[in-house]
């Protein structure tokens, strides 16, 4: 929706609570801090804005027929406090504006230009923020494209404190280009005002306009250099091998057919592979020749199905790139969904429609047919697909009530939409990686889908005879998954632990007496220049979530605070969970710079949504008591597993007790989450057991000792309901 500033102007004046609502609504933000923080700043902004020199510009309020002051990008989880839209002296101009009412006393410059010293930790600087959404839209941003709009930004602080050391090195050059201004030293009504009047001189209506309803449209120039990075083999990690070049060249025919004009459509490709097989690799190489092909019109995206995966990607990208703008080429799964949002639904509601998710096609058409699309169809040239089966299906046996992950149910399956808006569609995926109750996505439904949209049959590769993790050894991973309960056959092959020549085996797996040992281990292997991480499931609690900075906790307040005894000393060892400050998870992948893990990378420990589809030469695994061996079998203990995700099966655990189905579908979720952890390892794992009895259990399977099959249906056990 679009606006004069006079009108937003006197819609603060005179409408501020009912704006302030609408807000809340529409970005899902309902806490009082956020209600106390926009009652401030858009007080402030109106104050700088009001005036005849920009009341007839116009002010971008977000794509939704409710006003709201967030903007969001096309294809894109991030939202702009406000961007204001004209016609500057030569072009069309946006600019973007980054409102914080911070309390910015004892605030310093900080270690480097993009990280400031707020409230004395490190924090990313706001006007690095700026430039990543300007970037962004220079980039991605359709009407930036047709129009060949600049796009500039700043920030306005509104709290009481003066911004000076914002502006200080390191920051200076950062703070020029992208200015920092502030309401208490008057620059609401000075700096800022000349500044926004110096980009925009008059309005411009149809730029306002297609800015507002802009669609993502990629600058081909700049995705082929990403791509050409990706594609130099002397310097890009992205290298193909074995059965990923095969799969890559199958994948090639199949496209070649349809770019050739082959009477299909779309088409639709699915690749499987266990974990280690490469299927991140190939995506990566996949979509960089892609986007070298003239033949494909469009965008080419990678797109990812969680936040820690997305983040990582997009890092990924950024430095291949050279450039903030590289996070642009990741897609998330989200934003597949054309528009449906809790707003719409409660309009139809009222209107007396039914928008269940058993409703999910009607839900779309009727969508469709009264609003714009923020993913028309066949808008992506082409979609890659990584970690597929963590796609979210609300329609599958067994979704209801499961949480979201902030996709609306009402719109139907992730893939569909995403087959739906791509000419290719290419998923990438290992169902037994499939362990949170929202990660509902299968080949089977897949391959209806593509059909039933004109795809025809779906192309299959199989990776599973490749293997680049774990020493090279499928026998270490036939193993794992046999130890695990997981295969279908036991297995007692132990030749990838044997030595060889050198004194070393193919893969390693050493059993530690306690948490110190890992720490011991693994710092041996850095100093050796390997990468290191310790690893756990969801056995504890995630108790310092939230907090600004967990690390400086006192020990027994951490997340994971363990007494052992280690020559007659009482010891404790304490690690918290993979810190995300603004859900960036590559803090802990990457050790991204800032980062305590750039310093320290064993000083936090990951869990297996964040490790997944990610690999380091070691690591050490705490192997906790949700998952024991009792007697015969596995347990899943439900007193130790803390994760959200899986809220709904532990219930069903707990209503169905010791035994029965549903204690078996949460033990497999447990035993999926310990075959990531198990698998990410490049050349060896260092493991700590909390359990004795499972300890023992899997030493003597390291021993050669037989394992016999799993019973058809569990026996109650010992787990706690």
């Amino acid at each position: 929706m679009l606006l004069e500033v006079s009108e937003f102007c006197w819609r603060v004046e005179r409408d501020l609570p009912v704006l302030i609502d609408e807000l809340r609504e529409l970005t899902g933000r309902y806490g009082e801090p956020e209600r106390m923080a926009w009652d401030r700043s858009l007080r402030k902004l109106a104050a700088a804005l009001s005036g005849p020199a920009l009341e007839d510009l116009h002010i971008s309020l977000g794509h939704s027929d409710a006003l709201a002051l967030e903007y969001r990008l096309p294809a894109s989880s991030s939202w702009c406090d406000v961007v204001l839209l004209g016609q500057g002296s030569e072009r069309p101009a946006a600019v973007i504006l980054e409102l914080k009412y911070w309390d910015l006393s004892g605030d310093r410059p900080g270690p480097s230009q993009s990280l400031i010293a707020h409230q004395g930790r490190p924090t990313l600087h706001p006007s690095d923020q700026v430039r990543g959404y300007v970037e962004y839209c220079r980039r991605f941003h359709g009407a930036v494209h047709e129009f060949r709009a600049l796009v500039d930004g700043c920030v306005l602080f509104t709290g009481p404190s003066p911004a000076h050391n914002y502006r200080r090195p390191p920051h200076d050059a950062l703070a020029a280009a992208f200015p920092v201004f502030a309401v208490a030293e008057g620059d609401d009504a000075t700096g800022l005002a000349s500044y926004l009047r110096a980009k925009l001189e008059r309005p411009h209506p149809g730029f306002a306009a297609a800015f507002d309803a802009g669609t993502y449209q990629q600058d081909r120039g700049f995705v082929e250099q990403v791509a050409a990075a990706i594609r130099d083999g002397s310097q890009s990690p992205f290298v193909l091998l074995d059965q990923q070049r095969f799969g890559y060249e199958y994948c090639r025919e199949q496209i070649d057919r349809l770019l050739q004009g082959g009477g299909r459509r779309k088409l639709v490709i699915v690749i499987e592979g266990p974990p280690g097989s490469g299927k991140s690799v190939l995506a990566a190489q996949l979509w960089a020749d892609l986007v070298a092909d003239p033949r494909v019109d469009g965008n080419v995206v990678l797109t990812t199905t969680s936040g820690c995966q997305k983040s990582n990607w997009a890092a990924l990208f950024r430095k291949a790139a050279g450039d903030r703008a590289g996070a642009g080429l990741v897609v998330s799964s989200n934003q597949y969904n054309p528009g449906l949002g809790t707003g719409w639904i409660r309009r139809q509601r009222e209107a007396g429609h039914r928008v269940g998710v058993p409703d999910w096609r009607a839900n779309v058409a009727r969508y469709l047919r009264t609003e714009p699309s923020r993913a028309p169809d066949d808008h992506f040239a082409v979609s890659i697909v990584d970690e597929a089966h963590a796609l979210i299906d609300p329609t599958a046996p067994g979704a209801e009530g499961v949480q979201n992950s902030g996709w609306c149910m009402q719109a139907g399956p992730q893939a569909w939409h995403i087959i739906r808006a791509s000419r290719i569609s290419v998923f990438l995926m290992d169902t037994e990686q499939s362990y949170r109750d929202n990660e509902t996505t299968r080949r089977a439904q897949i391959e209806a889908w593509a059909r039933e949209q004109g795809a025809g049959p779906v192309a299959t590769i199989s990776l599973a005879e490749s293997q680049f993790r774990c020493g090279g050894s499928k026998e270490y991973v036939e193993w794992m998954e046999s130890t695990l309960g997981l295969a279908d056959r036991p297995s007692t092959d132990l030749s990838w632990r044997k030595v060889d020549e050198r004194g070393s085996g193919k893969f390693g797996f050493e059993i530690v007496d306690d948490p110190g040992a890992l720490d011991e281990r693994l710092r041996r292997r850095e100093a050796e220049g390997r990468s290191v991480r310790i690893v756990a499931s969801y056995a504890r609690k995630w108790v310092t979530k939230g907090v600004t900075d967990p690390h400086e906790l006192p020990e027994d307040s951490k997340d994971f605070s363990i007494s052992y005894v280690r020559d007659g000393l009482a010891r404790r060892w304490s690690r918290i969970w993979n810190h995300a400050p603004g859900g960036d998870y590559s803090m802990f992948i990457q050790g991204a710079e800032g980062s305590r893990m750039r310093d320290d990378p064993l000083c936090e420990v990951g869990c297996p949504y964040v490790i997944r589809g990610f690999d380091y030469d070691y690591l050490g695994v705490l192997w906790l008591s949700d998952l024991v061996w009792r007697g015969d079998r596995w347990i899943a203990d439900t007193d130790h597993i803390h994760e959200i995700a899986l809220r709904k099966t532990i219930a069903a655990a707990r209503r169905g007790g010791p035994s029965g189905e549903s204690r078996d579908a949460l033990l497999r979720k447990v035993q999926r989450g310990y075959r990531i952890l198990l698998s990410r390892a490049i050349r060896g794992l260092y493991v700590w057991f909390e359990d004795d009895e499972t300890r023992r259990h899997v030493e003597g399977l390291l021993r050669g000792q037989p394992l016999a099959p799993a019973p058809r249906r569990r026996r109650p056990g010992t787990g706690r309901a």
